[in-house]
C-alpha cells in the first residue's frame, strides 16, 4: 500500500484534505442494473481503458487504476449504465468493519448514503426498505455530529457510500465514498425506486417520478409540459398531480381519468396525432418542458424531437427523454445519439442513466439556456 504522502501527490487539494493519514485507495466501484452489466463493462472498456476489473457481482463492479487519465480530477468513472460510482474503501461484514473503513475518510462532515444493489429480477422483488433504514441509523449513530442531516447530497458533500447486497443475498457490504457533484443523482444509490401505485393508468407514472427525482427538473405549478407518447396517461397523471398543464401527444387512447382530470391543480389536453405531424396551432405559445417516452426507435424519436423544437424550441427550458434499447445497435449508437440530441436541443448539459422502473431504456436529462 502507498502512504498518504506518495499517493496524495498530484491529487487535487480537496482530495488531499479528505483522505486519511494512512492510505488512499486505488479502487473505484460502480453499481448498475444487473442485466446491464455487460453494457457497463463495454462502455468502460471504451471510455476508461485504464480501469481493470477487480471484483464483480450482479449489479456491482470494482476496478483498479494505476494512472488516472489526463484531464480527470478523480478516478471514478462517469458512465451511462452506472447508477452510482465512487472510490472503494473495501468490504465489510459487520458494523464495526464499516466504521473502521469509513474512518479512512478524514473530512470533518460526511453525508451517509446506504442503499442496496438491484436484485437480478427487479420486477419480482422490492428493496428491503426497513433493513436499509436500520443499517443507515446504526451507521449514522457511530459518527454523531459529523453526519450531515438528510439523504439528498449537495455538490461538494463528502458522501460515505454503503452498498448492501440485495435481499436474500449473503455477499459482503461494499464501503466507499465520493465527492458529490451535479452530474450524480442526489439520492442514495443515485436513484430512488418508486413503486407503481395500484390506481394509476400505467407504470409510466413510476418512471416519470423516478426521472423527475433523479434529474431534479425544476417543475413548478402552472408549467406547460408537452409529453410525446402520452397514452394511456401514467406519466401525465404524475405531472398533473404536481400541478403541471400537460399537452399529451399520442394517437392512441388516453385513460378517462386523465382526459377528465379534475384535480385542484393542473390541466390536460389530448392531441391525437403523431409528434412529427404537429402544427404550430396544436401547441400553446409557451412550452416549458418537453417529455418523450414513446415506444419507438431512438432515431425516429429524434425526428419527432427535432420537429417539436422547430415549433416551440424558443421557450423550452429542458427535455426529459427516454430512449428505448431495442437492440445492441442502439447501445453502440448511444454516444452518437447524445451528440445529435445536444445539437437538436442546444443543450447546455446532458446526463443519462438507467432508472429502476426503466429496464430496457435510458433516460436523458437535457438542460437548455433560455
Amino acid at each position: 500500500m502507498k502512504t498518504k504522502n506518495s499517493q496524495c501527490q498530484g491529487q487535487p487539494p480537496i482530495f488531499q484534505k479528505i483522505i486519511s493519514k494512512s492510505i488512499v485507495t486505488e479502487f473505484v466501484f460502480a453499481t448498475c442494473l444487473p442485466r446491464s452489466m455487460p453494457y457497463l463493462k463495454r462502455e468502460l472498456a471504451r471510455t476508461r481503458p485504464d480501469l481493470r476489473l477487480a471484483y464483480s457481482r450482479p449489479g456491482l463492479i470494482t476496478m483498479r487504476t494505476d494512472a488516472v487519465p489526463s484531464g480527470l480530477n478523480t478516478p471514478e468513472p462517469q458512465a451511462v449504465f452506472a447508477r452510482a460510482t465512487g472510490r472503494s474503501l473495501g468490504f465489510a461484514d459487520s458494523l464495526d468493519r464499516i466504521v473502521e473503513l469509513a474512518g479512512l475518510i478524514a473530512a470533518p462532515e460526511i453525508r451517509v448514503h446506504v442503499f442496496a444493489r438491484d436484485p437480478v429480477k427487479p420486477d419480482d422483488q422490492l428493496p428491503d426498505y426497513e433493513g436499509i433504514r436500520k443499517w443507515r441509523e446504526s451507521i449514522r449513530g457511530q459518527f454523531g455530529t459529523r453526519v450531515l442531516e438528510g439523504d439528498d447530497a449537495k455538490p461538494g458533500d463528502t458522501v460515505l457510500d454503503v452498498v448492501l447486497p440485495p435481499p436474500g443475498v449473503t455477499d459482503p457490504i461494499l464501503v466507499g465514498w465520493h465527492m458529490h457533484d451535479p452530474w450524480r443523482g442526489a439520492e442514495p444509490g443515485g436513484v430512488c425506486q418508486v413503486p407503481v401505485p395500484p390506481d394509476v393508468p400505467s407504470r409510466a407514472y413510476a418512471k416519470i417520478e423516478e426521472a423527475l427525482n433523479w434529474s431534479a427538473l425544476p417543475l413548478h405549478e402552472g408549467d406547460v409540459v408537452v409529453e410525446i407518447g402520452s397514452a394511456p396517461g401514467g406519466a401525465a397523471m404524475a405531472l398533473l398531480q404536481r400541478g403541471a398543464n400537460v399537452i399529451g401527444i399520442d394517437p392512441s387512447r388516453m385513460d378517462p381519468r386523465v382526459l377528465d382530470w379534475h384535480g385542484a391543480r393542473g390541466t390536460f389536453r389530448h392531441v391525437s396525432n403523431y409528434a412529427e405531424r404537429l402544427r404550430t396551432r396544436d401547441l400553446p405559445a409557451q412550452v416549458d418542458w418537453l417529455v418523450l417516452d414513446a415506444n419507438i426507435a431512438p432515431h425516429r424519436a429524434l425526428v419527432a424531437l427535432k420537429h417539436l423544437m422547430s415549433l416551440r424550441g424558443n421557450s423550452v427550458r429542458g427535455l426529459l427523454l427516454t430512449l428505448k434499447l431495442h437492440d445492441e445497435g442502439v447501445i453502440e449508437d448511444l454516444p452518437m445519439l447524445f451528440t445529435k440530441i445536444r445539437e437538436i436541443a442546444g443543450a447546455v448539459s446532458l446526463r443519462a442513466t438507467q432508472l429502476p422502473s426503466a429496464h430496457q431504456e435510458v433516460v436523458v436529462w437535457v438542460q437548455r439556456l433560455i
